[in-house]
This record gives C-alpha cells, sequence and structure tokens, in this order.
C-alpha cells in the first residue's frame, strides 16, 4: 500500500443545498454507515499509519450526532488530526461544540461572495450562514480554516483575485480545487456547457505570490507578503495520486476521482479491524 497520509470518509449523502455540479449526491444510497463502523475504519486506518481523517459529505453537519461522532474517531490511538469538508451553512451553531469534542480543522465549500450567484449554484443556499460559519469556525480555534473553490469559466472566473484577497485579509486560507471536465455536462438544461478551470490557469493570477511549504501532498501553497492566509491549488494529476475516500454505502474509492470503487461494506460492518485493514492494503 503507498503511503497515505488522510483517508476521507463520506459520512453522509445528505445535503439539503448541494452545488450544481455535485452530480453524484442526487444519487440514491444505500444505508449509510454507522458510527460504530466509522470508528472502526478510522482505527483500522490508524494501524496503517494514517494520521489525518477527514468527514465529507453530502453535508456533514446534516447528520445526527455529529459531535459525539466527532469524539468517537478523534479519540481513536494513532489519529492525530480529525478535519471536516461542509457548506459550512449549519456551522455557526456548532463550531464551538465540534472543536470541543475534537474537530481541527474545516474546509468550507464557497463557490462564490456574491448572494445572487450563490442561491444559483446552491440551489437556494443562505450565503450569510456560510460566511458566518467561517467566522465561527476561526472563532472557535480550528486551525487551518479554508475556503474551498471550484472555478468555473464564464461563472465565477471574474473572482479568482477577490477570493485571494480574501486570504490577504482574513485568517483563512483559499483551495482552488480542480474538477475534471466531462464532456455534454450542464450546470443546467438551459446552460452553455459548463467547463472547469485548470489549477494550473488559476495559478497564473497570482504574480507575485510567493511558494511556501505545504504538509498535504494534495495541496501547492503559494502567499502574498503579509497575508494572513495562504494560497492553496489542487489539480487533477494530485487528485489521482491522492485522497483515498470511503463512501457513505462502504465503498472506498482509490482516489479522488476514481470512477470505480471497491466494495469493502461487508469488511467495515465486521467491525474487525484486522479484516478492514485487509480491505484496506488490498485496494489502495
Amino acid at each position: 500500500m503507498k503511503e497515505i497520509k488522510e483517508l476521507r470518509i463520506q459520512i453522509t449523502r445528505k445535503n439539503k443545498f448541494p452545488r450544481l455540479y455535485d452530480y453524484d449526491l442526487f444519487e440514491d444510497a444505500e444505508a449509510e454507515l454507522s458510527n460504530e463502523e466509522i470508528t472502526a475504519a478510522a482505527a483500522a486506518a490508524a494501524e496503517l499509519g494514517i494520521r489525518s481523517i477527514r468527514f465529507t459529505g453530502g453535508e456533514p453537519l446534516e447528520r445526527n450526532g455529529i459531535e459525539e461522532l466527532v469524539k468517537k474517531v478523534k479519540s481513536v490511538e494513532g489519529i492525530e488530526n480529525l478535519s471536516m469538508t461542509t457548506n459550512g451553512i449549519f456551522l455557526a451553531s456548532k463550531a464551538k461544540a465540534l472543536k470541543e469534542a475534537g474537530l481541527d480543522s474545516v474546509n468550507v465549500l464557497l463557490d462564490t461572495f456574491f448572494e445572487e450567484k450563490y442561491i444559483y449554484m446552491t440551489g437556494g443556499g443562505p450565503i450569510d450562514e456560510a460566511m458566518d460559519g467561517l467566522e465561527a469556525a476561526v472563532n472557535a480555534g480550528m486551525k487551518p480554516v479554508r475556503v474551498e473553490t471550484t472555478v468555473i469559466e464564464g461563472i465565477n472566473d471574474d473572482e479568482i483575485l477577490t477570493f485571494g484577497q480574501f486570504a490577504l485579509n482574513e485568517p483563512i486560507d483559499i483551495l482552488f480545487a480542480e474538477k475534471p471536465n466531462r464532456d455534454g455536462e450542464k450546470l443546467k438544461e438551459s446552460d452553455k456547457e459548463q467547463k472547469f478551470m485548470a489549477a494550473a490557469d488559476i495559478k497564473k493570477k497570482f504574480k507575485g505570490a510567493v511558494k511556501v511549504p505545504s504538509e498535504d501532498p494534495l495541496i501547492e501553497n503559494c502567499k502574498w507578503f503579509e497575508a494572513k492566509g495562504k494560497i492553496g491549488f489542487t489539480d487533477l494529476d494530485r487528485a489521482r495520486e491522492h485522497g483515498p475516500e470511503i463512501t457513505a454505502e462502504g465503498k472506498l474509492k482509490k482516489s479522488l476521482i476514481d470512477s470505480q470503487p471497491a466494495d469493502i461494506r461487508e469488511a467495515v460492518s465486521s467491525l474487525d479491524i484486522e479484516k478492514i485493514k485487509t480491505a484496506l492494503e488490498s485496494n489502495l
């Protein structure tokens, strides 16, 4: 098994405000993994040398009892860092409790700073609540707090430097996450074909930014002089090599863009750490 620093675990497919391009989240899903199954998977990962777990969704904060799940997984021996990717809409009221339960950091999905555009891209999401969630995460002491955004030509590509300026003035990192383009896909039936912008093209916008070290192999970081936050990029090459994920129904994706995940639900449901370790080792 190749060296892996972080395992992503999709803890739910529920999402009241999915982004328009998160097509897989609209699929019907089998029963989600239980708290016990997720904790056992984290324990097996820790025994294989993985030190970081990231909860993903759907929207993780829509899972009932999320604080208890955070506490269980963070208490697993060997797990040093627990993070979450969230839309942030429910974060303001939960950030303090989540931090106390053991959540170390968050990525907040935010593709625009404009309210009307945000409503369009999330099907009605309240941007003010997402921004309040960012502030609450910072105030709770989570580090790092990141805004994770995907740039779509003709939709939010005019905001690239606005995101950079946000990192200049706030103690929040920006992560531009590249996604693969698929022929013929549209945001809505009436729209023109979507085109995600490549990380390499986005990086060209940040003249004067200096490359800085990153502990995450998925991310290449840079920073403007005296900026409070960093600017990061995840390209498709990194996405192919890193970022394994256990899905909500118990399948294992080798990378962020793996389209043929292996079914390891039986091993995870056994709660047998050795069986789960074998399943992970065999498929990564």
